[in-house]
């Protein structure tokens, strides 16, 4: 029941205009600012981590930003399960660095697409699919009702999922190697021995290898592509930018290291759109403590 209620929500925000769904996410970020959620204590450690030079009113003032723009994310679902192509092709006003896809694809090299919770990353997964062939990683939810209707909005202009498992491997390098597209998200910390600490925000993160393995293995051209809301419910613009070649180095900590300051650079560029709610530094070196453990 939960479900059928939550799809027939997600229909209804689908026929609202952007520009009133932008306004009505002020409602429920002021709730829950001021509620005891305890992802507040996340999302302030994040803050501090990234931004200690700020005063703290400052990161107070982010904070809030940042509660908005989390609403403004989950009013725009009905955008992404159900507008047409049509629809979304008219809400990306700009599309930077698109040359630098084609070049690639021209020159028939795998692209690998990295990208972060940052803006709507699922908009930019669904206009990539409206121009060419692209396969995106994905976790599948538990629930197999759910599963089906996410994998039926990611994939309905032509997107291929491959889920996360052992074999998404073979499938990504297969994709790559025979000059095809592929996109994951980067931001999301490995579990314990399966990534290298590498620096991010000034601190160690322990980051994933994947991104260096497919690029070493498969000389593919890897690109960070961003999608960033516009103001006043406008819609969105997309950039795609070249990440250093360092990101296919023989050490995994020096891509690692690449890949991060990339990540950063485009966090730090509108810091309100990044989902700082995910305890990224949670998992540290030997010595070092967990920056989560114990806040009030």
């Amino acid at each position: 029941m939960k479900i059928t209620l939550a799809l027939l929500l997600i229909r209804l925000l689908s026929w609202m205009p952007l520009r009133l769904l932008y306004w009505l996410a002020l409602f429920p970020a002021a709730i829950l600012y001021c509620l005891p959620w305890r992802k507040h204590r996340v999302i302030t450690t994040n803050l501090e981590i990234a931004f200690p030079e700020w005063t703290a009113r400052e990161r107070k003032r982010l904070h809030w930003r940042n509660l908005v723009a989390m609403a403004r994310l989950v009013l725009e679902s009905g955008a992404v399960w159900y507008w047409s192509s049509a629809r979304l092709d008219r809400a990306v006003r700009e599309v930077q660095g698109r040359d630098h896809l084609d070049q690639a694809r021209r020159a028939g090299r795998g692209v690998l697409i990295i990208g972060a919770h940052h803006g709507n990353w699922e908009i930019n997964a669904l206009h990539l699919g409206l121009n060419s062939a692209f396969s995106g990683l994905y976790k599948a939810p538990r629930d197999r009702r759910i599963d089906l209707a996410v994998t039926a909005s990611r994939t309905r202009f032509g997107n291929h999922l491959i889920a996360a498992g052992s074999p998404a491997m073979r499938h990504m390098l297969r994709a790559l190697k025979s000059g095809g597209t592929v996109g994951l998200l980067i931001d999301q910390q490995p579990r314990q021995g399966e990534g290298v600490f590498a620096p991010l925000f000034g601190r160690p993160a322990l980051t994933m290898t994947l991104v260096n393995r497919l690029a070493r293995r498969t000389g593919c051209v890897v690109i960070f592509s961003d999608c960033r809301r516009l103001s006043g419910g406008r819609g969105w613009e997309l950039a795609y930018r070249p990440v250093d070649s360092s990101v296919a180095d023989a050490d995994p900590v020096v891509g690692a290291t690449a890949m991060n300051r990339c990540l950063e650079e485009h966090i730090r560029a509108q810091p309100e759109q990044y989902l700082w709610l995910y305890k990224r530094f949670s998992l540290q070196p030997e010595g070092r403590t967990d920056p989560y453990r114990n806040r009030r």
